[in-house]
């Protein structure tokens, strides 16, 4: 198994020297590493992938646009019959092993590599994400535990709200993650931010 390297590893760090406000109302981190899978459901298959996931992973799969579980492991719908399992690699399951759980039934892909995560949390962090994002994302709109296929500008992430701080967390290409990363630091500057490492 090859090692999960970081795409930002090379810019944390001056980051963090350069934003260390303690009394940030911004804080980025990197979620790193972290282990992604997306689950396609045959057409007249969702229903049975959907009992055969919470028999897997003890996680019931959620409605459109929501998550469940925690930052441990948690499933994203984001699209009928599609969903993203997010979590630490030790709690994640082997896409071989999901793969031979829900043969004949849906698709398992394996995309850790492909995929970089980020965590933006404070009370300014929904500012900040409005300045890349057109989704509401105030308090009753965007609640803990929605989750979306959206975009940070021209670039496709996968936004979720994790907790009430608010936390969000969002997945973008590898190869857009340096970019993303820069744009969020220029960004969250105004409101005081702090880059943890």
């Amino acid at each position: 198994m090859f090692a999960r390297s970081s795409a930002i590893a090379s810019v944390i760090p001056a980051a963090s020297i350069q934003h260390a406000n303690a009394a940030a109302s911004v804080v980025i981190c990197e979620r790193h590493p972290v282990a992604v899978l997306q689950v396609s459901a045959f057409a007249a298959a969702i229903t049975e992938t959907e009992r055969m996931l919470f028999s897997a992973l003890g996680l019931k799969a959620p409605e459109a646009n929501q998550l469940s579980g925690d930052s441990t492991l948690s499933i994203r719908s984001i699209a009928p019959g599609v969903w993203q399992i997010v979590g630490e690699v030790s709690h994640t399951p082997q896409a071989a092993a999901l793969r031979a759980t829900l043969q004949s039934i849906a698709t398992v892909v394996e995309v850790s590599h492909g995929r970089s995560a980020l965590l933006i949390s404070g009370v300014s962090a929904a500012k900040t994400l409005a300045k890349f994002c057109g989704l509401d994302l105030a308090t009753d709109k965007f609640m803990t535990g929605h989750s979306t296929q959206t975009r940070f500008g021209h670039i496709a992430m996968t936004l979720s709200r994790i907790d009430d701080a608010p936390t969000f967390e969002i997945l973008v290409f590898r190869g857009y993650a340096q970019h993303v990363f820069e744009s969020l630091v220029e960004g969250a500057a105004e409101f005081g931010l702090r880059i943890d490492q």
